[in-house]
């Protein structure tokens, strides 16, 4: 989708010196909002993540810790929740399975850390001793502002409005990712779409997608 990185570097300076309106771009126009949002998630977190090396600050920070009970993930996933809608304090995450770990800090940015049980046996009963994997992940607070349950549309259009805006969201970071500068750190970022149910349990969901990985 080149015509988003124009759209996008056009509107660099009207929209980064101050909070995407979201509602605003949605009156603009629908069809720009995912390369939109897109846009101020790279420019705020994503740009300053890659440049400072996802893989060496995750590997580095797990041999500070002189533990051996964890092992990293050394990338960072981008959990998308099929309604956009998943705002999660620290005492939410933990309910999830999810404990704080401290802060990477990135190019004037820092970043929560997180584990989770390597085994779901273990998770289950709440093993103390057991494995653990250290995880990187962000759930893009933007999509839940602009696409969320709080958003005033018709319940026929949603489902659709969020699937095309969030397929541009991701090609657009994809594009920008796959740029000169940015294509050796390309696979330290991966994009996890998953159902936000109420029987989910994100730290499950964590862990499959890592497996997955492992095992590619």
């Amino acid at each position: 989708l080149p015509w988003t990185i124009v759209w996008i570097f056009s509107r660099i300076w009207e929209v980064f010196d101050f909070e995407l309106d979201t509602q605003d771009i949605l009156e603009e126009s629908n069809a720009l909002l995912g390369p939109g949002l897109a846009a101020n998630y790279w420019f705020k977190l994503l740009k300053p993540l890659i440049e400072g090396r996802i893989r060496r600050k995750v590997t580095d920070f797990v041999r500070s810790l002189e533990r051996t009970d964890i092992r990293s993930f050394n990338k960072l996933i981008i959990l998308i929740p099929d309604n956009c809608d998943l705002r999660m304090t620290r005492e939410d995450l933990e309910g999830q399975n999810i404990f704080n770990l401290g802060d990477i800090s990135f190019e004037g940015l820092d970043q929560c850390v997180y584990w989770i049980h390597e085994s779901a046996q273990d998770e289950e009963s709440q093993n103390e001793d057991a494995q653990k994997i250290l995880v990187l992940f962000d759930i893009p607070k933007i999509l839940e502002s602009a696409m969320g349950e709080n958003r005033d549309y018709e319940d026929e259009d949603i489902l659709e409005f969020r699937m095309r805006n969030l397929k541009q969201f991701q090609d657009t970071i994809e594009n920008l990712m796959n740029s000169v500068d940015y294509n050796g750190n390309r696979n330290d970022v991966i994009f996890h779409h998953f159902m936000n149910t109420e029987e989910r349990n994100l730290a499950a969901v964590i862990r499959e997608r890592i497996f997955m990985e492992e095992i590619q």
